[in-house]
């Protein structure tokens, strides 16, 4: 028996999508299945997504997060920078919080370029505020400002803004 195929068909045009990259919140929110009962006919999605700057500011997040070792696939992977939460605070942990943030972005975060990192320290408040200023040439953002604190509970990303 033979199988006839018609080559001249024309192929389903794709939908095409302006989103360049996506990334998952790996944290669950619990406020999304609140009064969910098993006949709702609402679709409710338990993950959320982020997309193109969202998605590699989450990246980063999950970077700067994570404690090497936690990855099984990738045991190197993460910076944990909460390991100076219980150093001294001065300026001498923050020049190595801010080196550690470079090679941290600069290993596993090929799609940004690092322009500038100040590490501030603030011993009243014990924490260190982090200003971040990158460029995404892949999505033509330039000289974007993130912002972020390490601080006893961990790292937080706290606003953004073009410089």
């Amino acid at each position: 028996m033979a199988i006839k195929v018609n080559a001249g068909t024309a192929a389903m045009p794709q939908k095409v999508s302006k989103i360049k990259y996506r990334d998952l919140h790996l944290d669950l929110d619990e406020e999304s299945n609140a009064g969910r009962s098993l006949y709702t006919k609402k679709t409710s999605l338990d993950m959320k997504t982020s997309v193109d700057e969202a998605a590699i500011v989450n990246s980063i997040q999950n970077i700067f997060t994570t404690t090497p070792g936690e990855k099984i696939l990738e045991p190197t992977f993460g910076l944990n920078l909460s390991q100076w939460l219980f150093q001294p605070i001065d300026d001498f942990t923050a020049r190595e919080i801010g080196e550690t943030i470079l090679k941290g972005i600069q290993k596993y975060e090929p799609r940004v370029k690092v322009n500038n990192i100040n590490v501030d320290v603030l011993p009243e408040q014990n924490q260190y505020t982090i200003k971040l200023i990158l460029t995404i040439p892949s999505l033509n953002v330039y000289d974007k400002s993130y912002n972020a604190i390490l601080a006893q509970p961990g790292f937080e990303f706290l606003t953004t803004t073009t410089t």
